[in-house]
C-alpha cells in the first residue's frame, strides 16, 4: 500500500496509536507548519492517501531539539487508518 520499514514502538496520535516510518508511498504530503508537539516544536507536514485524499498523519520536516532529529524526513502514519481489523 503506501508504508515501509516501521522504526518506533507506537506512539499516540490525534486518535489511538500511531507509528514512526521511514518511508511511505503513494501519499501527498501538504504544507509545512510549525507545531509544539508533545516532544516539543517540530516543522512537520501533514500527508494525505494519494487515492482518497485522507489524512494519515503527518511528515517531519525539522525537529529543534537535538534529541528529536532523528525524526527528520520520517512518516507518522495513524494506525487505524493504515490497518484493518477484523477481516
Amino acid at each position: 500500500m503506501f508504508l515501509s520499514t516501521t522504526i518506533s514502538f507506537p506512539s499516540l496520535f490525534r486518535s489511538g496509536r500511531a507509528f514512526l516510518f521511514s518511508h511511505a508511498m503513494n501519499i501527498r504530503v501538504g504544507a509545512k507548519a510549525d507545531r509544539h508537539l508533545i516532544t516539543g516544536l517540530h516543522t512537520v507536514a501533514d500527508i494525505y492517501c494519494g487515492d482518497c485524499g485522507e489524512l494519515l498523519g503527518w511528515k517531519y520536516e525539522r525537529a529543534y531539539k537535538a534529541s528529536q532529529k532523528y525524526k527528520e524526513g520520517k512518516f507518522i502514519l495513524e494506525k487505524a487508518k493504515i490497518a484493518k481489523e477484523n477481516w
